[in-house]
């Protein structure tokens, strides 16, 4: 009987943690912070090249406009970026949270309308997309001279794969 019941235990105790690593759904969204985030958007897809993190405050205007096209931070609680670290490479990933995720396609499209592709000496990024999903806004834009290590495809489906698989927004 004691064994009978140390086996049953052991059959529940499995399925309970299968289902705990596995989500249940499928559908997990990553929710940890917008730093962390790229990170694990890294590991999904390396760029290829040398990148590191800036800093962005949110009460800096214009260093809010520079690396996500916004003309201010309304409505933004935290913006994480990544750039390359060599300045005649163009690649930049950002990604913004929103307050509320009623507002994040106008974000993502103010963004879009407002990023200057051009904003490196000399080099420009000529592959551009800005998507997004829940209160996340991707902005992700390279040269296609790197194509060969990284594409704005290659991360879109990084931030896809991380938020769930759907996206909300595709511009």
């Amino acid at each position: 009987m004691k064994k009978l019941l140390s086996v049953l235990l052991a059959i529940v105790l499995a399925f309970a943690l299968a289902a705990c690593q596995s989500g249940g759904n499928g559908n997990d969204v990553f929710d940890g912070s917008l730093a962390e985030m790229i990170e694990a958007m890294y590991e999904v897809k390396d760029p290829g090249i040398a990148v590191g993190d800036v800093e962005i405050d949110l009460e800096d205007s214009d260093a809010v406009k520079a690396f996500t096209g916004l003309d201010d931070a309304s409505g933004i609680t935290e913006i994480a970026v990544s750039e390359s670290m060599i300045g005649s490479q163009a690649y930049s990933l950002v990604l913004v949270r929103v307050a509320d995720s009623k507002d994040a396609k106008a974000v993502a499209e103010a963004m879009a309308a407002g990023i200057d592709p051009w904003k490196w000496i000399c080099v420009g990024a000529d592959d551009l997309q800005v998507v997004g999903q829940g209160d996340v806004v991707m902005l992700f834009m390279v040269s296609t001279s790197l194509s060969d290590a990284v594409t704005s495809q290659e991360m879109v489906d990084a931030f896809q794969s991380l938020r769930g698989g759907n996206l909300d927004i595709a511009l």
